[in-house]
């Protein structure tokens, strides 16, 4: 088990959990910062503790670009049916309806956080690749947080993410990387950054380094299911590999930030689950993640109105300190089940499904009972509907809903109004037609970028 926890701003406060200690710490605020030497007197940075400090800062990034800020993991959440916007703000409001404006500034926000984590990280691998090369299981964890965001990137994002870093402070806007990718090409970097992350975590054999690998392995799965390579995907995570048990935990403490999906539900109410229905009738696509009762998605009805005072509240039941999985060994048996499912071996697929569900299972902070277990789907059309059905309950709220619905889209033929949800909206008017969200307009001062190359899944 991997847990992350950040601190205040370059503090170095150590936190021990199943043996393993790490910590973290939050990223300065400026996008170039940590890579402009002039900001920093270079003796203080050009040393091993500096590279450490680095490493953990970067690794602060990684939980504050996932559940440790309103991330793409809200925004995806929102933009499909895990959430509803109980906010009085425009931009909450058309992301949630589907229409997402270019100048969006929760969405620019949210671009510009995943970007400038991009930056922390790779400036964490070249100084520890500089000053502590033999800690390999500590570079390849910054691999694999390089490969994730990138690979979070390509899941949420139109095509046309440009993925370029400054050096020493400068910007080279000739760099092919300040390009505008299309989704397949970011996600192949992101599967070399996370090969690069199994191969050196995979070399040693500390515990650290077996759970780093772990994390990478699921990462590199998913990017090839994102890929349409589904045995690939599967050959990577057998449980022999990583355990069904197995998870990498973002945590969170109240003296070093609180779990975001807490703080912007329960806490603030500007966010609240969705359901298949609300005051505007049946959402068609939603899924009933309020009134299947489901376990693995535990909701409290908060009996108030959200901060818009129009929309009923209802909390994920989540404390503020709970730890959240960035990746699972749970993951890892639905990247098994949909190979089966692809291959048209619903048996097989439903065979992992079910062992999941008639087992307890464990989801960050939440303990799941044994389900019953569910019966075989007649076609094909029906095994792919229960499916994602099944995973969407399983992966509530991090940050993989949003991919998948596109997926559906671009790898299952299925149109975006046979997916996402669609009718009349809950604050009038009616949903859109958005698949992903927006590179936003501040990119443009990049002279490569003219906007999205396109919108499609």
């Amino acid at each position: 088990m991997r847990i992350l926890e950040s601190r205040s701003p370059w503090t170095l406060a150590a936190v021990a959990a199943v043996g393993l200690v790490f910590s973290g710490c939050n990223p300065r605020e400026e996008l170039l910062e940590p890579q402009n030497p002039g900001l920093v007197d270079p003796s203080a940075v050009n040393s091993a503790d500096a590279a450490d400090a680095l490493r953990i800062g970067a690794l602060g990034s990684l939980r504050n670009v996932t559940a440790g800020s309103e991330s793409l993991w809200m925004y995806g959440g929102l933009l499909t049916d895990e959430w509803k916007s109980s906010d009085t703000f425009l931009q909450r409001n058309e992301t949630d309806q589907r229409t997402i404006q270019t100048n969006n500034g929760n969405i620019n926000t949210a671009y510009n956080s995943i970007q400038q984590s991009r930056g922390f990280i790779r400036d964490g691998i070249e100084q520890m690749v500089k000053f502590l090369p033999d800690a390999k299981g500590n570079i390849g964890e910054l691999y694999f947080a390089l490969g994730f965001v990138e690979m979070q990137m390509a899941e949420d994002f139109c095509n046309g993410i440009p993925l370029g870093l400054a050096r020493n402070g400068v910007i080279d806007y000739s760099d092919p990387n300040y390009k505008p990718l299309t989704n397949a090409e970011v996600y192949v970097k992101a599967a070399a950054h996370l090969d690069s992350a199994i191969a050196l975590a995979g070399a040693q054999t500390d515990a650290h380094s077996v759970a780093v690998k772990q994390a990478a392995l699921v990462a590199r799965a998913r990017v090839y299911i994102d890929q349409a390579k589904f045995a690939e995907a599967a050959a990577l995570v057998p449980a022999s590999a990583v355990p069904t048990s197995y998870q990498y935990l973002l945590s969170f403490a109240q003296t070093s930030g609180d779990n975001q999906i807490w703080s912007f539900n329960t806490n603030q109410g500007r966010y609240t689950v969705a359901d298949s229905f609300d005051a505007s009738g049946v959402i068609k696509n939603a899924l009933p993640f309020i009134s299947a009762k489901d376990p693995r998605v535990p909701v409290t009805d908060a009996k108030k109105k959200g901060f818009d005072g129009q929309t009923n509240l209802f909390n994920f039941t989540i404390a503020r300190s709970d730890p959240s999985p960035l990746v699972s060994g749970i993951d890892a048996r639905l990247i098994e089940a949909e190979a089966k499912l692809k291959a048209n071996d619903i048996a097989g697929m439903m065979t992992i499904l079910n062992a999941l569900r008639t087992s307890a299972q464990t989801i960050g902070s939440i303990k799941v009972p044994v389900m019953a277990a569910l019966p075989t789907p007649a076609s094909q059309d029906a095994a792919i509907t229960l499916f994602f059905r099944e995973k969407g309950f399983w992966t509530f709220s991090r940050g993989q809903r949003l991919g998948d619905e596109r997926r559906l889209v671009r790898q299952y033929n299925r149109t975006q109004d046979q997916v996402f949800p669609v009718g009349a909206f809950h604050k009038n008017g009616n949903y859109g037609s958005d698949v992903n969200l927006p590179v936003t307009d501040t990119e443009k001062t990049n002279p490569n970028f003219k906007g999205c190359l396109d919108r499609n899944a």
